[in-house]
């Protein structure tokens, strides 16, 4: 029988590399990797000619049996990503999860992670930590990961995207965040950036900037947080309790909190 071995990557830098990882690399029968143009920058970098093939998002279920029956032929595979640790906010959770049900062999080698050199550079107490991945769009799903920093008594670690990061700032500050925060951009590359404050000033600066790459945020503990979902199921109460009606109070604290306005009327259609 075959094994997997999940293989980390550069996070930015290409000599970011182990030389064990470089073997594994060498020496499986197949790599099975993200994004096929990226891992084909890194490869030729390491002079490494192994046959790879995509396994993304949107494959990542219909590939298991395949890569089953490859490691059943007694095949050797690497799974990578386009950057740091594979199953971190990426594919292949599902797949390690069936093949280590079914007793197949899975290896996993050390390497970058964007998660841990940002946590080592936030400044933080990092004896504890959250990681909640990609910060959600919007929805209950933003309101939800709210709640989550708000309630956090360590650092949080998470990734958003260089259109996002300023109003998704803007959206923590609005709705009662008032932690130090580290934002990380571009980490371990020729441009690397890193802005530490409270999230005005941070803002200010990353205005500033020229936003592209990575950005992984890694966000303090702090007392002085509000805990807006509260304060709002107060502010709630009292004002449908002087007659406010049940739509226009909606749509109003939609503006102010962004979240959506049927997720606030559904809260108190029955009230």
């Amino acid at each position: 029988m075959g094994t997997l071995y999940i293989c980390p990557t550069p996070i930015g830098n290409l000599d970011d590399v182990s030389k064990r990882l470089i073997d594994v690399l060498s020496d499986v029968n197949l790599i099975y990797c993200e994004d096929t143009r990226r891992a084909k920058i890194l490869l030729n970098h390491l002079g490494i000619k192994t046959e790879i093939e995509s396994y993304f998002i949107g494959n990542e279920l219909s590939k298991i049996e395949d890569i089953k029956n490859q490691l059943g032929n007694n095949l050797n595979i690497a799974l990578i990503s386009d950057a740091g640790t594979p199953l971190i906010s990426d594919p292949g959770n599902k797949l390690v999860e069936n093949l280590i049900m079914e007793g197949f062999n899975v290896e996993s080698i050390p390497g970058p992670s964007s998660v841990l050199v940002a946590l080592t550079l936030s400044g933080f107490d990092i004896s504890n930590f959250q990681f909640l991945g990609f910060i959600p769009k919007s929805g209950k799903e933003k309101s939800e990961f709210l709640t989550k920093l708000l309630n956090a008594q360590m650092p949080s670690v998470c990734f958003t995207s260089p259109k996002r990061v300023i109003k998704d700032l803007d959206y923590f500050e609005k709705n009662g965040l008032n932690s130090q925060i580290t934002v990380c951009r571009e980490l371990t590359k020729k441009f690397e950036t890193i802005h530490r404050g409270d999230i005005s000033e941070v803002k200010e600066k990353l205005s500033l900037d020229n936003l592209k790459g990575e950005i992984t945020l890694v966000i303090a503990s702090s007392e002085s947080n509000t805990n807006v979902n509260f304060e709002l199921d107060t502010a709630l109460k009292i004002l449908l309790d002087h007659g406010v009606p049940k739509r226009d109070l909606a749509k109003a604290v939609s503006l102010i909190t962004d979240i959506p306005t049927n997720e606030i009327y559904d809260k108190i259609k029955d009230s």
